[in-house]
């Protein structure tokens, strides 16, 4: 068998979304495997960038990373963006969204699903000039719902079935589309508790509440983007990958996660 080691030296990978944990550990993670990564962001992330690309002096099989500054709140700003990215990294292979982590109560979940799906059709004709291609979508899971008034659920609905379309469209192509739905991170506790003292005391008292539940590291957030991102995921697409812990707040067993998935 030939060697399978994850690899992403041949990658150029861009994400959208906000400036956290979650999307910061994914470019970290992206360019220690080797891709180059644009993180599409109207958050100030310059001094971050600046520690990831100083990493390749040290291992120089690490990949580059840039930042570009951009609302994508119209169809013109995202060609906008995209004539930016693409001038910077010559060409793009791996498009991942995570602007769903930050959908509340206040989004209409169908309009913005809508736009994760405009924003994606944006990228595909650089996916089939080289017929191959990876969008991964990243959302909070609906399990945590119960905890915060949120789009969640609803959300994820439109988006698979956006996802679903765009996936057999595309699949001839080699074109994949995948999501990944994240339990509780930090970034999560920080949301939606705003007034916690600290972030341990708040994941103590929700497990008090919800025994079982489990800390999702944005490290193993990172891990399972990248496994989409690579040559290994091929096969996969139309697919929601769940980082729960196995534990789904609405049941509070794996079972009941299991069951929560057969339904999608």
């Amino acid at each position: 068998m030939k060697d399978s080691s994850l690899r992403l030296q041949d990658k150029n990978a861009i994400i959208v979304g906000p400036f956290n944990g979650t999307t910061q550990a994914i470019l970290r993670g992206l360019t220690e495997f080797g891709a180059s990564v644009g993180l599409i962001s109207e958050a100030p992330a310059g001094r971050y960038i600046d520690g990831v690309n100083e990493a390749r002096e040290i291992h120089a099989s690490y990949g580059r990373a840039a930042h570009f500054n951009f609302t994508l709140d119209s169809e013109k700003k995202m060609q906008d963006a995209l004539g930016q990215v693409v001038g910077t990294l010559g060409r793009v292979d791996c498009f991942i969204d995570a602007s769903p982590l930050t959908w509340n109560s206040d989004t209409d979940a169908r309009d913005a699903a809508e736009s994760c799906l405009v924003m994606a059709e944006k990228w595909i004709p650089f996916f089939l000039a080289k017929q191959r291609g990876r969008i991964v979508y990243l959302i909070e899971d609906p399990a945590l719902a119960p905890l915060r008034s949120s789009a969640c659920a609803d959300g994820l609905e439109d988006l698979t079935g956006a996802m679903n379309r765009l996936a057999a469209k595309y699949r001839a192509q080699n074109v994949t589309v995948n999501a990944i739905t994240v339990g509780v991170t930090e970034d999560f506790i920080l949301s939606a508790f705003p007034k916690t003292p600290s972030i341990k005391k708040s994941f103590e008292e929700l497990s008090g509440k919800h025994p079982g539940v489990r800390l999702v590291e944005t490290n193993d957030i990172a891990l399972s983007t990248a496994y989409l991102c690579s040559a290994m995921s091929a096969a996969v697409t139309g697919q929601v990958l769940r980082l729960t812990g196995g534990f789904h707040l609405g049941g509070g067993s794996a079972e009941s996660s299991a069951d929560y998935a057969a339904g999608l």
